[in-house]
């Protein structure tokens, strides 16, 4: 199956941008849609209890409340607009053609979509219809909003999430690099990985020898894709001391990949904030686009 939809979290940002690029590299291999979604954060919502507080913190009883509103509401158009404006600078770069409801197949197409609901439910239960959700990689975020959007699509969403790095990317899935434990998590994460095999320079299968690592091997899965017509790389890495992220990147940066696939979260969220698992790791320190899936 070819990741024709793409939806992509906008920010206006140099990380949003970045983000932006890589939604457009991977559906421009098969002529794809890419939606462009403005999560409106709250500061920027207008809800009956910011209207209550914004009467409620007026200096004087004469002054005028609907100036408070209109300069919230100016202030929330231009988060939008911004987000608009980057959006659709890439997609012009990226000549893409402007279309909201299909069909255009073969054609790179964009839309650019507001959410005022943004929450990272909502967003959730928007990602179920795309193949594939573009997020920048939650290093500068401070409120926790892009991880928990993150954390929602993965568990929520039943979908493959790309993770991007604040360097904006050249290629994704030229070189990709699988990694391989032999899980159902990894088997998940393989399969899907099959969509960037295709075109592909190099394809690379790790496989990081630890004491737990169970089920196939890493020369079992490179069988799998040659029945599908490709030919993979096995590298075979010890764990010694280090982590077993810090490999993961090791690996990605020696094997020069322009994509690193992996099981996410195989452990809760909060038992990889414990004790610094292996998602976390790779979340905060990569610098290529990873894709994971739960």
């Amino acid at each position: 199956m070819a990741m024709t939809t793409v939806m992509v979290l906008v920010e206006s940002t140099r990380q949003g941008r970045c983000a932006t690029r890589a939604a457009f590299l991977v559906a421009r291999r098969d002529g794809g849609h890419v939606l462009g979604l403005y999560p409106v954060p709250p500061s920027e919502r207008l809800t009956p209890q910011a209207m209550y507080f914004s009467r409620a913190s007026l200096e004087s009883p004469g002054q005028d409340v609907l100036a408070v509103l209109e300069r919230a509401e100016r202030q929330g158009g231009a988060g939008i607009e911004a987000a608009r404006h980057t959006f659709e600078e890439v997609a012009v770069n990226m000549k893409a053609s402007v279309l909201e409801r299909p069909p255009n197949p073969g054609h790179l197409t964009a839309y650019f979509k507001a959410m005022p609901t943004g929450g990272p439910d909502a967003v959730a239960e928007r990602s179920r219809v795309f193949d594939l959700v573009v997020v920048r990689q939650p290093r500068d975020d401070p409120n926790h909003r892009v991880r928990k959007m993150l954390r929602a699509i993965l568990f929520q969403a039943g979908r493959p999430v790309l993770v991007t790095p604040p360097s904006e990317p050249v290629s994704v899935g030229k070189r990709p690099l699988v990694a391989w434990n032999g899980s159902a998590l990894s088997a998940r994460a393989a399969a899907i990985a099959r969509n960037f095999f295709r075109g592909a320079r190099e394809v690379g299968i790790l496989s990081v020898r630890t004491r737990d690592r169970s089920g196939p091997s890493a020369r079992d899965l490179a069988d799998y894709v040659a029945w599908h017509g490709v030919t993979a790389t096995v590298i075979e890495a010890d764990l010694g001391n280090h982590r077993l992220g810090d490999v993961f990147l090791r690996e990605a940066a020696r094997f020069d990949a322009d994509l690193l696939v992996m099981g996410a979260y195989s452990q809760s969220p909060f038992r990889e904030s414990l004790t610094g698992g292996v998602t976390n790791h790779v979340l905060s320190h990569a610098e290529l686009p990873v894709l994971m899936t739960h």
